[in-house]
């Protein structure tokens, strides 16, 4: 009976391992694309298709003819030109973004979408390729402001009841910095009172301080972000192979320089 039961145990010990070698060579697959249903889809058919609200100019819009552009757009298409297919926007709800990725009407969904933590366990999402964090601006000949510490006694201008003017208050609660917060209707009200010299400095989300240090210019913003909202692309949970394509491009998009090119063409 010992000798039964110790070949038992033995058995059960053989089916465990292996099972367990079989769940690592099946993940080993994932990752190399062989069990990816995604990626064997995008490479079969040719085409990868992009969920997107086309509604949110200057990462997608489109036009009266059905053109997508923007941002996002041209950052598809240059994946797409490096996996060697075509892609296929399809304009969607921003409501409707997700459930369309699950159901499978489209394989990914760029669309200035930021990365939301409670989501996790039902999507994928790539590393950030856009932080539209709130920036500090000041104005062009500045020099005595070079970081929050710095805004003792200051004006800084915020769009009223925005994350800037939430950072601001934080900046001068919890770092005890007394600066003189001045609200206005927009973050563009904001860094425009700067531009004027109303303000000493501004804080607003990167989107507006990049589009007005391009048009009209006269300011500049500090390098550190005060807060982070990463723009990500998100897939399906099966997707790893193609996560990983994702994350090679991004990568190399960011050595090679092509997203600061994005940012300073569409910005």
């Amino acid at each position: 009976m010992k000798r039964r039961g110790a070949l038992q145990r033995w058995l059960w010990l053989l089916l465990a391992l292996g099972c367990w070698t079989l769940a690592l060579l099946q993940v080993r697959a994932w990752f190399h694309g062989q069990t990816d249903p995604t990626w064997e889809q995008i490479q079969r058919t040719g085409v990868v298709r992009v969920g997107m609200d086309a509604t949110y100019p200057p990462f997608e819009v489109q036009d009266e003819a059905g053109h997508f552009y923007g941002y996002d757009v041209d950052l598809v298409e240059e994946l797409a030109r490096r996996w060697g297919v075509r892609a296929e926007f399809i304009n969607i709800h921003f409501d409707g973004l997700y459930d369309a990725l699950l159901t499978g009407k489209c394989d990914l969904l760029v669309s200035a979408l930021p990365y939301d933590e409670t989501l996790t366990e039902d999507v994928l999402y790539s590393p950030s390729y856009f932080n539209a964090g709130l920036l500090l601006a000041i104005r062009e000949g500045e020099r005595h402001i070079g970081g929050v510490n710095s805004l003792g006694g200051k004006k800084v201008g915020v769009a009223l009841g925005s994350a800037g003017h939430l950072e601001a208050r934080r900046i001068q609660e919890q770092g005890r910095i007394p600066l003189h917060i001045v609200p206005f209707a927009s973050a563009w009200e904001a860094l425009q009172a700067l531009h004027d010299g109303e303000v000493d400095a501004a804080i607003a989300d990167s989107i507006a301080v990049y589009r007005f240090v391009h048009d009209p210019g006269g300011i500049r913003y500090l390098k550190r972000f005060l807060s982070d909202e990463q723009y990500v692309i998100a897939m399906r949970p099966d997707s790893g192979y193609l996560w990983k394509r994702i994350a090679d491009a991004l990568a190399r998009m960011k050595k090679e320089g092509f997203l600061q090119m994005l940012q300073e063409k569409w910005f």
